[in-house]
């Protein structure tokens, strides 16, 4: 793509709010407004985040693989690669958002600010509305929990992501779709009080850059069924190729996100302008709850051009295999718990029971938090509670990094972070059983908390303490009981790679201190 999509049409709903706000605002509180909303809608997609990696890790998507995967491990293969593609992008929207609010010359924040505790409200979302749509209870509440897959987890999820409608009114709080506060966004940007120069306070050079985004991963990639693992690889790569069952992985793999699901140039743009912050803009809402309107065309994405689905019809989609789906859908109760548009998809065979589901999916506790798992245990949920918080100290020290070594912080940092630290870190804490208290028989789960690193200056010396606990705590789970010998050592391996390990020339390979950037929690002035 060598250029931008057209920015979105204004509704006349956002044209009246223009109007609206070029009569009653002035330059400073109209700019106060931007950058206040900037910050809830950052936030807003941080709520996100930990909300789909909770249900993605209690998928285990490795039971079976090749020619013995079943239908379980095929839909499990699935499910996981599109929850991952959607966390993606929530990811990619909080830096969209970030990148915009930099550029108007204030900090994002993030640290210690994902919720509180689960269940947990969005942050300024409306409730108790008949508007919105149901959630697994029966409830119009959106009231959002740490869960495991299930039919009802997917309930949740829909309610996230509701698509926003043609007439909805922009809102920049008490808002009922995402959808609304970028369009409050949108209007403040298009009105007399906002210029183009007012998004050069913070340098596109030190924002978040393209460079660090890809749309997928190994994680978001799935197959489209059994395949043969013993067959190589293509020779040459066809982007174009139908995936295949039974051939090469490589030959049936489905890759959930689409490399043209962005509304600019990059996935990841930075922001100059006020027509940069549109293009941003509609990016998120593009790929979030946005779909095809109905007097446009009647697919259920946002742009015929494309064919990457909007995180609400992903989740449909997978929802739809469920048992549970299939029997609201005979029945038409479905009619009156989804919107007309987009139109639910029929059911997808084969159907997912309880059963099939129990093969495939962990049994992850319901809002777990570290004080209630046995002692022995909570030093290891804090450090993965600390190694999350510091992942968002990283994201926010992105900015700080002089823009020739931002690349290679965000590998050191970001990358090394998320993919060889924390994810492993989960992945190996399932392996070990709760034995005792209130979640007793359950696996051990990551909670997500805003465990408190300290200021910002000191977090990782503070990661150093909380990781030099559960390394201790690893070991008295080895001297107690040698079954957990191999999940335990594990946890000490990533310990050590996020804190001290090195190379063979003796090089860190660490995650990077953030020290110099930081004084105490204010940005360290740059030269």
């Amino acid at each position: 793509m060598n250029k931008h999509d057209p920015i979105t049409r204004f509704t006349p709903a956002e044209n009246h709010l223009i109007e609206t706000l070029n009569k009653t605002l002035d330059r400073d509180t109209a700019l106060a407004e931007l950058k206040k909303l900037l910050q809830v809608a950052v936030q807003i997609e941080l709520a996100t985040i930990p909300i789909y990696l909770y249900t993605y890790y209690s998928i285990n998507r490795t039971v079976h693989s090749g020619e013995n995967m079943r239908p379980s491990d095929i839909f499990a293969n699935k499910t996981g690669g599109m929850i991952m593609s959607v966390a993606v992008e929530e990811m990619l929207h909080m830096s969209l958002s970030s990148n915009i609010l930099y550029s108007l010359g204030q900090m994002p924040k993030m640290y210690q600010l994902a919720p509180d505790s689960y269940p947990t409200l969005l942050p300024a979302h409306h409730q108790t509305d008949k508007w919105q749509p149901e959630g697994p209870d029966g409830s119009h509440d959106v009231k959002i929990p740490l869960g495991k897959l299930n039919y009802e987890q997917l309930w949740h999820f829909l309610q996230i992501e509701y698509p926003e409608t043609m007439d909805a009114v922009p809102e920049n709080k008490d808002w009922k779709t995402i959808g609304q506060v970028y369009s409050y966004v949108r209007c403040i940007i298009a009105t007399k009080w906002i210029e183009d120069e007012d998004f050069r306070k913070g340098s596109a050079e030190h924002q978040i850059q393209s460079f660090n985004y890809s749309p997928n991963n190994t994680d978001t990639v799935h197959t489209k069924g059994k395949f043969d693992p013993w067959s190589p690889a293509p020779e040459t790569a066809d982007p174009d190729a139908e995936p295949f069952v039974g051939k090469s992985a490589a030959e049936g793999a489905i890759y959930s996100n689409e490399e043209d699901s962005h509304a600019g140039m990059t996935e990841l743009v930075t922001i100059s302008g006020k027509e940069d912050a549109y293009v941003a803009i509609d990016t998120v809402c593009d790929q979030g709850e946005g779909y095809a309107q109905p007097h446009m065309h009647d697919l259920p994405t946002d742009d015929p051009s494309k064919h990457e689905l909007s995180h609400y019809y992903k989740f449909l989609t997978i929802q739809g295999q469920f048992a549970e789906y299939k029997a609201h859908w005979e029945s038409g109760g479905l009619k009156e718990r989804l919107p007309k548009y987009p139109a639910p998809p029929p059911p997808v065979e084969p159907t997912i029971g309880s059963g099939e589901l129990a093969e495939v999916v962990i049994d992850y506790p319901d809002n777990p938090v570290t004080h209630e798992y046995p002692e022995e245990l909570q030093p290891i949920s804090d450090f993965c509670n600390g190694v999350f918080q510091y992942m968002l100290v990283l994201t926010e020290t992105l900015y700080l990094v002089p823009p020739q070594s931002q690349r290679l912080f965000f590998n050191e940092g970001m990358h090394r972070s998320m993919i060889w630290v924390l994810d492993k870190l989960i992945k190996t804490m399932r392996d070990i059983p709760i034995t005792e208290g209130k979640h007793a028989g359950k696996s051990f789960a990551a909670t997500f908390e805003n465990i408190n690193l300290g200021p910002r200056e000191n977090s990782f010396a503070t990661l150093g303490v909380l990781g030099k606990k559960a390394i201790a705590a690893a070991e008295a789970l080895i001297a107690k009981d040698k079954a957990m010998d191999n999940p335990a050592n594990s946890v000490i391996y990533y310990v050590q790679q996020a804190l001290s390990a090195t190379d063979a020339q003796g090089a860190p390979q660490h995650l990077p201190d953030v020290k110099a950037f930081w004084d105490g929690d204010k940005p360290v002035p740059s030269n």
